[in-house]
C-alpha cells in the first residue's frame, strides 16, 4: 500500500531534507508561512538604514517615536520636586518585607484581644519577663526586709513588756500593732510602684511589638523615661481613692456600731462592700488604660485618666470582659502551681508532727523552707501575670484607637515609609488634635 502513493500524492508529507521535486535543494515552507511582520508606517523609514561596513549594528527606531527638535515633555510626566521613586521599581533597591508585629494592624476581634497579652511572653521575654522578673524580685525582697524586722521588733517588744502595770503593757501592743500596720502600708506602696514600672514597660513594649520592634530591656526602660513618676503619681492616686473608698465605709460601720445599732452595723457593712466593690470596678475599668496613655501619648496624670475615660465610652463591657477574662485565666494559672505546693507542704508537716505543732525542729524547717519556695514561686508567677495583665490593657487602648481614631492607618503608612527607607516624619502614637468646631458662613443662621 505505501509503494502506490507516489510523490505527488495529496495524502504524503515531504521529507523537509529531500530534494523538492524538479530541484537540486531541500524543500523550506514558504516566507509566507512565517510571523506576520508588523506594517511600516507611512512616514516611517523602511527599509531601515544600514550602518557603514565595520560598525556594530544600532537599534533601529522609526521617525515617528524619534523625539522631534523643540518638543518637551508634557509637565505631567515630569517627576515632581521631592518626588522619589518607590523602592520596587527600582533597579537594586529591594528591600526586605517588614518584620510582622504581634496581631494584624486593622481592629481587633475578642480572640485577637485576648490572645495578643499572652503572646507578648513569646515575642520578647527576655526584656518584658525579665525586667519584670527584676521588678518583682525587688519589691519581694523589700516586703520581706521591712515587713519581716517589723514584726520581729513588735513581737520581741510585746514580748519583753513589763506586765506589772496593765496601761502601760496596752499602749506597748497597740504601738506595735500601729507600727505593723505602717509597715504593710509601706510595703503595698513598694509594690504599687513596681507594679506601675512593669505597667510601663510592657505597654512600650507592644507599642513597638506593633511594629514589628524588639528592644532589649535596656531600649524599653529608655522609652519610659520622663514618664516613670507619672506612673507613680497615678498609681499612688489609685491608692488614695481605694483607701478613701473602703475608710469611709468603714468609719460609718464603726460610727454605727458605737451607736449600739446592730441593724445599721450590719446593713452598712453589707451594702456598703458591696457599693464599694461595684464603685471599684467601674473606675478601675473606666481608668484601665490610663498607664497605657502615659506611656505612649506621653501625657500627664490627668490627661491620660480623660483619655482612657474618652477612649471606654460605649466600650465598658467589651474593655472589663477582657480584662477580667485575662485576670481569671492569671489567678487560675497561678492557683494551678501554687495549691499543690501548699499541699505538699501540709502533707510533708503532717507526717513530721502528726500532733499539728511547729514546735518540733523538723517542722519548723519545713514550714521555713515552705515560705521560701512560696516567695520564689510567687515571685515567678507574678511577674509572668503581671506582664499579661499590663499587657491586655495596651491591647485593648490600642484596638480602641484603631476604631475610634483610624491608627492603624497611621501604623501600616509607617511601616511602609521605613520599608522604603524613609525616615520617620511622625509618632503615629500622638494625641490626635481634636476636630475643629464647624463654623458657618456670616448671616447664615439668619437665612436658615
Amino acid at each position: 500500500m505505501n509503494e502506490s502513493l507516489g510523490a505527488g500524492d495529496s495524502g504524503s508529507v515531504p521529507d523537509p531534507q529531500s530534494p523538492s521535486p524538479g530541484t537540486d535543494r531541500p524543500w523550506s515552507a514558504p516566507e509566507s508561512w512565517g510571523p506576520p511582520q508588523p506594517a511600516p508606517r507611512p512616514d516611517a523609514a523602511w527599509p531601515p538604514p544600514q550602518p557603514p561596513a565595520g560598525q556594530q549594528p544600532a537599534t533601529w527606531q522609526p521617525e515617528w517615536q524619534q523625539p522631534q527638535p523643540g518638543w518637551q515633555q508634557p509637565g505631567w510626566q515630569q517627576p515632581q520636586p521631592g518626588f522619589t521613586q518607590p523602592g520596587w521599581t527600582q533597579q537594586g533597591a529591594w528591600t526586605p518585607p517588614p518584620r510582622p508585629g504581634l496581631f494584624a494592624l486593622r481592629p481587633m476581634t475578642f480572640g485577637t484581644l485576648f490572645g495578643t497579652p499572652f503572646r507578648v511572653l513569646r515575642h520578647n521575654p527576655r526584656a518584658t519577663v525579665g525586667g519584670a522578673l527584676i521588678v518583682q524580685l525587688i519589691t519581694t525582697v523589700a516586703t520581706v526586709f521591712i515587713v519581716g524586722l517589723t514584726t520581729v521588733f513588735a513581737v520581741l517588744r510585746i514580748v519583753t513588756a513589763d506586765r506589772s502595770s496593765t496601761s502601760d503593757a496596752s499602749l506597748i501592743e497597740a504601738g506595735s500593732i500601729a507600727v505593723l500596720i505602717l509597715a504593710t502600708l509601706l510595703a503595698v506602696i513598694v509594690t504599687m510602684i513596681g507594679t506601675a514600672l512593669v505597667q510601663g514597660l510592657v505597654a512600650s513594649e507592644v507599642s513597638h511589638g506593633a511594629l514589628g520592634e524588639k528592644l532589649t530591656l535596656r531600649g524599653l526602660w529608655h522609652a519610659t523615661h520622663g514618664r516613670r513618676w507619672r506612673l507613680i503619681g497615678w498609681t499612688a492616686l489609685l491608692a488614695a481613692g481605694l483607701t478613701l473608698a473602703i475608710g469611709t465605709v468603714v468609719g460609718l460601720a464603726v460610727a454605727a456600731a458605737a451607736a449600739g445599732s446592730v441593724l445599721a452595723t450590719v446593713l452598712i457593712a453589707v451594702f456598703g462592700g458591696l457599693g464599694v466593690i461595684v464603685l471599684l470596678v467601674w473606675l478601675s475599668t473606666k481608668t484601665a488604660l490610663t498607664p497605657s496613655a502615659i506611656v505612649i501619648e506621653k501625657t500627664g496624670v490627668g490627661a491620660g485618666i480623660l483619655r482612657s475615660w474618652t477612649l471606654t465610652r460605649r466600650s465598658f463591657w467589651k474593655t472589663f470582659g477582657v480584662l477580667a477574662l485575662v485576670s481569671v485565666v492569671c489567678s487560675v494559672a497561678s492557683s494551678v502551681i501554687t495549691v499543690p505546693l501548699q499541699l505538699i507542704y501540709y502533707i510533708v508537716l503532717a507526717l513530721i508532727s502528726p500532733t499539728g505543732t511547729i514546735q518540733d525542729g523538723g517542722a519548723i524547717g519545713v514550714t521555713i523552707g515552705y515560705y521560701v519556695i512560696s516567695l520564689i514561686v510567687g515571685t515567678l508567677v507574678g511577674s509572668v501575670t503581671s506582664v499579661v495583665q499590663s499587657a491586655a490593657a495596651t491591647t485593648v487602648y490600642l484596638d480602641l484607637r484603631m476604631r475610634r481614631e483610624g491608627l492603624d492607618a497611621d501604623l501600616r503608612r509607617l511601616v511602609d515609609e521605613r520599608a522604603a527607607g524613609r525616615p520617620d516624619a511622625h509618632d503615629p502614637f500622638a494625641t490626635p488634635a481634636p476636630a475643629p468646631w464647624p463654623q458657618q458662613p456670616w448671616g447664615a443662621e439668619w437665612s436658615s
